[in-house]
């Protein structure tokens, strides 16, 4: 894939321009866009160029351009220019002119950003007595978070920034809620009432939704035994069953309240007029209320087996859970909300992870819950939230373009789609 970086000095946001024009690298596998570590090591690699994105242009097949804050060393051949003419330069502009304020415009947009958040990781680790031992890497970018990896004498230790409906303004007044956690705050109240279940803060910002974590591990997607996806089954079961009691904690924690009675009182407006809707082709629009139909007796269904609603991590695949010396942990809790248990496996269970779709896998985690229902009625919950909890990604994924723009907010768009197809297909 080709990337393009448009590169501005942070303190008077001069352009960076190599001979060649603006600089530009292969990167030999395809990526997501916001998955920016392979192309932010290809331009300090290839080029020379420290820089940490601020935001995608575009994104298209086979190409990808970011506008990016210079952080470290340029080539010596380079140049810093008040102007330079291509359409990516404008659209940079555009971009830098907007205000403070905003709508849709995350902090870390701002080249001056990196001079509030270096200082205060550096000052948080050394804190913590893990202090750095060399430069922040950028691993991931988008409109819904930022993330940092850093190296330190104990390990690498990850920051994180992140989009909440307390520090992102949505794009129009009758916008979707943002269906987002606190996530900071989330896990220092977890980690607190739940010692070693899940990950700990090393500190928090909760004011800018900021905060530092260990690295956990591997990702359990990488790992071949069998026992230790039974095993990270079984310790999110247990840990859900923990807090089955008490969903006006979890809500007090900023879990979103995503009760199946608020799911079935969406419906209308996941299968109306909506941006996702529109996108299908007439013949699947059809289907949608008869489908609707289907998921409310499936809802009132699933509610009368007997499994409480309580904690769901809301994006519970296999790239989300790190392994550490043989104990599996569950990270990127800002889904987090108060819901139907089962809801999680529909994003757990995935083609290309077999070990996932193990029928010994799914019966550990069933396993957890017989003291509420029969084998067989678990069984049932299970294939209703298989529905269920695709509508209730359907939801998630409409409702976050509100709280984005550019590539970000299209991104979810078709997330929606995809996921209201896999309801009437």
């Amino acid at each position: 894939m080709r990337v393009t970086a448009v590169v501005v000095r942070p303190d008077d946001e001069a352009l960076l321009v190599l001979p060649s024009g603006l600089p530009r690298v292969s990167v030999a596998d395809e990526f997501w866009f916001p998955d920016v570590d392979a192309p932010v090591r290809a331009l300090r690699s290839e080029l020379g160029i420290e820089a940490c994105v601020l935001t995608c242009l575009d994104d298209r097949p086979g190409e990808t351009s970011y506008l990016m804050v210079s952080v470290g060393s340029v080539p010596s051949d380079a140049s810093w220019v008040p102007s330079f003419d291509d359409p990516l330069v404008d659209a940079a502009r555009a971009q830098l002119a907007l205000p403070a304020d905003s709508p849709v415009t995350p902090a870390w947009t701002r080249p001056g950003w990196y001079a509030e958040a270096l200082p205060w990781i550096d000052e948080q680790l050394s804190k913590a007595g893990t202090p750095l031992t060399g430069v922040p890497a950028q691993v991931r970018s988008w409109g819904l978070s930022n993330v940092l990896r850093c190296p330190t004498s104990k390990g690498d230790v990850y920051f994180k920034a992140l989009a909440h409906s307390s520090t992102i303004r949505p794009v129009r007044a009758a916008a979707f809620p943002l269906l987002f956690a606190h996530e900071p705050v989330l896990l220092q109240k977890l980690s607190e009432a739940r010692p070693g279940e899940v990950p700990a803060p090393l500190a928090i910002d909760e004011e800018r939704a900021w905060m530092l974590l260990p690295d956990l591990g591997p990702a359990l997607a990488r790992e071949p035994d069998v026992e230790l996806w039974i095993e990270s089954l079984r310790g999110h079961a247990r840990l859900q069953r923990s807090f089955a009691d008490q969903p006006e904690r979890l809500l007090s924690f900023t879990c979103v309240d995503r009760r199946l009675a608020v799911l079935d009182g969406a419906i209308d407006q996941l299968f109306g007029s909506n941006p996702a809707t529109e996108r299908l082709e007439p013949a699947e629009r059809v289907k949608l209320p008869r489908r609707a139909d289907e998921l409310r007796a499936a809802i009132a269904e699933l509610s009368a087996v007997g499994v409480p609603e309580t904690l769901l991590h809301g994006d519970l695949h296999p790239r989300n859970l790190a392994v550490r010396d043989g104990k599996v942990l569950a990270f990127d809790w800002t889904d987090a909300a108060v819901s139907h248990p089962f809801l999680d496996l529909v994003t757990f269970v995935e083609k290309r992870s077999p070990l996932s779709t193990d029928q010994r896998v799914k019966d550990a985690y069933l396993a957890e819950w017989e003291a509420y229902a029969s084998p067989e009625a678990l069984r049932r919950a299970l294939a209703l939230a298989e529905s269920l909890g695709a509508l209730h990604q359907t939801m998630t994924s409409l409702y976050l373009p509100d709280h984005l723009s550019g590539p970000s907010a299209d991104a979810m768009v078709r997330g929606a789609v995809w996921w209201l197809r896999s309801l009437i297909s």
